[in-house]
């Protein structure tokens, strides 16, 4: 299989033969190819096969002072601790560190993974909890383990670095939606089905969205693959719930349908999801008693 093959337009099929190119040079002992209709490669040797997601290197050449040498050379150089593992028979495979990202669950729901406590997470408000996982073709995840992790030589702290870089550049759209007026006030964030509520975890995102609110912002994340940001006008806490709720009976993959808020530092359930609910009294006015 060919570069030309794949299908990609002209400017990816060209960064896929560079990559191509380097990895040939750097690792002679293992045969690389491109994968068939998809942006990535393989390396074989033996009985050995470890695959190449290209979409995060692709995408952080456009970053601010990046260059597709540096970026290149960064990604070919990380590609060794995989390929020694892959040659020392570790198992199932190592995850690749360029497609870790963060994917938002809620708590409950993550507990009841059998793996649940070899997770990486970090605890998020009203009961919501973001776990490191690896973005596999075709909208697939699979939560990572450290030992998983570490089979790719990454310890714990390159792998949380590795999912908050790969998670600010798979969600980056955001600059460009942020920059036109939103209608009503609010923005909504659909774009990536799997991890659109992990904008929950770019710094960047809450510290702009809150800025464009004078300093405060109020989100909601009733399905993994939706968040809501409201700022302004569009920020009314009734109107809002009520949005919430609809949308968090509707999704496919709930988490909350409460109000978070956040400064642009932090993040927070809404003062009034902290307040005490008064007890329906419905059932008592239906039965009579």
């Amino acid at each position: 299989m060919t570069v030309a093959e794949t299908g990609l337009d002209p400017a990816r099929r060209q960064f896929q033969e560079r990559i191509l190119v380097q990895l040939r040079s750097r690792y002679p002992a293992w045969e690389f190819r491109a994968v068939p209709d998809g942006f990535a490669v393989t390396g074989s040797r033996d009985r050995h096969t470890v695959s190449f997601s290209l979409t995060t290197v692709h995408q952080a050449v456009g970053r601010p002072g990046a260059t597709v040498p540096n970026e290149i050379s960064r990604f070919v150089a990380s590609a060794a601790p995989r390929l020694a593992a892959a040659e020392e028979g570790a198992g199932e495979a190592a995850p690749d560190p360029t497609t870790l990202v963060w994917c938002v669950r809620t708590e409950k729901v993550i507990r009841r993974y059998p793996r649940a406590g070899e997770l990486l997470t970090r605890a998020l408000p009203g009961g919501l909890l973001a776990f490191i996982a690896e973005a596999l073709p075709g909208e697939i995840m699979r939560g990572v383990s450290s030992l998983e992790a570490g089979r790719s030589g990454l310890g714990e702290e390159q792998l949380l670095a590795s999912a908050d870089q790969n998670t600010r550049v798979r969600l980056d759209s955001w600059r460009e939606r942020l920059r036109a007026e939103p209608p009503h006030g609010r923005w909504l964030f659909t774009e990536d089905v799997l991890f659109s509520s992990s904008l929950l975890l770019v710094p960047e995102f809450l510290e702009a969205v809150a800025a464009r609110g004078g300093g405060r912002a109020l989100l909601l994340a009733p399905d993994r693959g939706i968040l809501v940001a409201a700022v302004r006008e569009g920020a009314d806490p009734d109107q809002l719930r009520h949005i919430g709720r609809r949308l968090y009976g509707r999704a496919t993959s709930p988490l909350i349908p409460q109000l978070l808020t956040t400064d642009g530092r932090q993040l927070a359930l809404h003062p009034s999801e902290r307040e005490p609910r008064r007890p329906w009294t419905g059932w008592r006015q239906v039965l009579g008693r």
